[in-house]
């Protein structure tokens, strides 16, 4: 160890400055540069540092002359490493891990639940209180489940409308979630009260009002003594707890193979504007259902002679559109952040 004297103290100190001097000019990145700084003038362990630390040994009279120089050498090695790092930053050199404060800030990515999924929750919350249980099954599902124990023969027209992508011979991408009616009715006897959602697949054109993959929601009820009078009820106090107590419920005849009578649901909204008026909407269509085809029932072993029903089966897609009034059902599947952002 050095002995514990001004002028050794100062002749250490400047020959650490020259060597520091030397390193900070031929630095070629910031990294570096930082490493040299830390090692010179690290407060702990830095070379200046542990030479201060010296000073405690000294005379009163010699310690303001080396103390003078320590401050001297600090100041000097700091303007050396500030002048090298402008230097290295007019070449064009940086550091990975050094941030470009010229950008702006990154806020932190929060995620939320996509507005078509949302849409089915709340469907599935509002038909779980009325006593409606939750059924999934299978994507990939045969022509037996998803046309012919339907009532919907291979060669009927409607089978057509609902052509969908075959994997295999009678092997198929389902194109509606009624199959999973099906396969509850050969699993359970009745009553039956399920909702089915999941993803279906159709040859249909990607446009504003339609996907080839979309998301869909259907529900049976099966039971004794169950009649039209039932069916219209419950789909009529669904559409105001979905859309608001003032909600008005239509119902249209229509023809699906596997309900007998068929009715289109159409209702008519109030919304309320921003400067607080009311208005009420035309009359829009958000779901097809009907009672069960008795032909459903012999399908899967019920009678149908003791047994009675009504399905419905409605696009979640559809109804955010409405209740968001988006216009173009495309933008719910473009991973667009900047658009689905907004639906929190």
């Amino acid at each position: 160890m050095l002995p514990a004297a001004r002028g050794f103290v100062i002749e250490d100190l400047r020959r650490l400055e020259a060597d520091a001097l030397a390193e900070v000019r031929a630095a070629r990145d910031p990294r570096e540069l930082e490493e040299i700084r830390v090692r010179y003038l690290g407060r702990r362990d830095g070379l200046v540092s542990r030479c201060l630390r010296r000073l405690g040994g000294l005379s009163p009279e010699e310690r303001p002359a080396a103390g003078a120089e320590a401050n001297r050498v600090k100041g000097a090695l700091d303007r050396a490493l500030e002048e090298r790092r402008a230097a290295l930053s007019r070449d064009g050199a940086s550091s990975e891990d050094e941030p470009d404060l010229t950008l702006p800030a990154r806020t932190a990515w929060q995620g939320t639940i996509h507005p078509v999924t949302r849409a089915v929750d709340d469907i599935w919350s509002i038909f779980r209180s009325l006593g409606f249980t939750r059924a999934r099954g299978p994507e990939v599902d045969t022509e037996w489940y998803n046309f012919v124990a339907l009532n919907t023969p291979l060669d009927h027209p409607a089978a057509d409308e609902q052509d969908t992508l075959y994997l295999a011979p009678g092997l198929l991408l389902r194109s509606h979630t009624s199959p999973v009616q099906i396969r509850t009715m050969e699993q359970y006897p009745p009553p039956i009260r399920i909702v089915a959602p999941g993803m279906v697949y159709r040859r249909d054109t990607y446009d504003a009002t339609h996907t080839p993959a979309f998301a869909q929601i259907e529900g049976l009820v099966v039971d004794e003594g169950v009649t039209f009078v039932d069916f219209k009820a419950t789909l009529a106090e669904f559409a105001r707890r979905f859309w608001g107590p003032g909600t008005r419920v239509r119902f249209r005849p229509s023809f699906f193979p596997f309900t007998e009578p068929s009715a289109e649901v159409d209702v008519k909204r109030i919304i309320v504007r921003e400067d607080g008026r009311e208005e009420e909407t035309d009359w829009i269509e958000i779901m097809g259902a009907g009672m069960v085809d008795p032909a459903v029932l012999d399908n899967v072993g019920y009678d149908s002679e003791q047994y009675t029903g009504w399905a419905f089966g409605m696009g979640p897609a559809r109804v955010a559109l409405l209740r968001h009034g988006v216009r173009d059902l495309r933008l719910f599947y473009e991973n667009d952040m900047r658009f689905l952002g907004q639906f929190r």
